[in-house]
């Protein structure tokens, strides 16, 4: 039995708080006994969101996904003394301030060699092309006109959009000659209204067949202070980006949510200011144990249960490349 509903999963970025949601989404299938994969209709995922989606597409569990970031969060942000860490921050001034080369070799031990075309789900990946300078989502082959990404390397499309400014170097795309890109989080961070604007454009899906369940990494209370409401670069620093961040997240449900008729689940945790930074593993484990902990408050459980991961599977996905290469 299919479901006559058209259901997206959207997956937020935010580097190694990327545990959060994937112990979240861990923790609902284990409470359900039910796959993401077989549930939902598109994943939009962005950066970290965007690893998590293509795995979860190529058919690993949220579970294997959550052990990911727990065995390999480490060898991606390594943990390094306050002097190592401050020399990490000067770098950054002028150089990317993590090696890209350890996210990849990461990526590597999960993907493989397999390819973005081999999703078993349609997926929409935010990113944005460092040459042209224009945003840009790579997408499964779910429309004859979408066949530019499925030979690439699945390794590839996780990079292209988790190479978040000053924090990597831009990723260059083989599929794409001449290409770099950079962290879809510039203008998706929260990918629900890629995702929505995905099925119901392209794929014509009516609004009123969308439930979506949109899961973050985490966020933390903001507010601009008198200091910065006056200030010049020096005060603004990094709150700048949080800010830019906070306020698209907002914009993106605020819509999604107008638009279906408040048909958009949030799962979400809020935690104190600092506790948590994109590129630091120490705080991994307690990533887990709050998504896992959000992740089984019931009313969590009973609207993922009722409406998503609810035994009715989504109608088999059969990418188009298979009738036009």
């Amino acid at each position: 039995m299919f479901n006559d509903r058209f259901r997206i999963l959207s997956l937020d970025g935010g580097g190694i708080r990327g545990a959060f949601t994937a112990s979240a989404l861990a923790t609902l299938e284990k409470r359900t006994g039910r796959r993401v994969i077989d549930h939902f209709d598109l994943i939009a995922g962005t950066s970290t969101g965007g690893i998590l989606a293509i795995g979860l597409a190529l058919g690993r569990s949220a579970e294997e996904i959550r052990d990911f970031y727990v065995e390999y969060g480490n060898t991606i942000f390594p943990s390094t003394g306050v002097i190592h860490r401050l020399g990490l921050t000067l770098q950054q001034l002028v150089f990317p301030k993590r090696s890209r080369a350890r996210l990849e070799d990461a990526l590597g031990s999960v993907f493989g060699d397999r390819k973005f075309g081999e999703a078993r789900c349609r997926l929409v990946i935010p990113t944005y092309d460092a040459v042209s300078g224009r945003i840009y989502i790579l997408k499964t082959a779910h429309l004859p006109q979408f066949t530019d990404e499925y030979r690439a390397r699945a390794v590839d499309c996780a990079l292209a959009t988790s190479a978040a400014p000053t924090y990597y170097r831009a990723s260059p795309f083989p599929e794409h000659q001449g290409v770099s890109y950079i962290d879809g989080g510039v203008w998706a961070n929260c990918p629900v209204m890629v995702g929505l604007t995905e099925a119901v454009h392209f794929l014509r899906v009516p609004l009123d067949r969308v439930d979506i369940l949109s899961i973050g990494t985490v966020g933390e209370p903001f507010s601009v202070s008198k200091a910065r409401r006056f200030g010049g670069i020096a005060q603004w620093n990094t709150a700048l980006i949080d800010v830019l961040f906070r306020g698209q997240a907002e914009a993106a449900l605020a819509e999604a949510s107008l638009l279906t008729g408040g048909r958009v689940h949030r799962i979400n945790a809020v935690v104190d200011r600092g506790r948590f930074a994109m590129d630091d593993a120490r705080g991994v484990s307690d990533l887990v144990a709050l998504g896992a902990s959000e992740a089984r408050k019931q009313a969590n459980v009973t609207m993922v249960a009722e409406r998503f991961l609810n035994g009715s599977s989504a109608a088999p996905f059969t990418p188009a490349y298979n009738t036009t290469s």
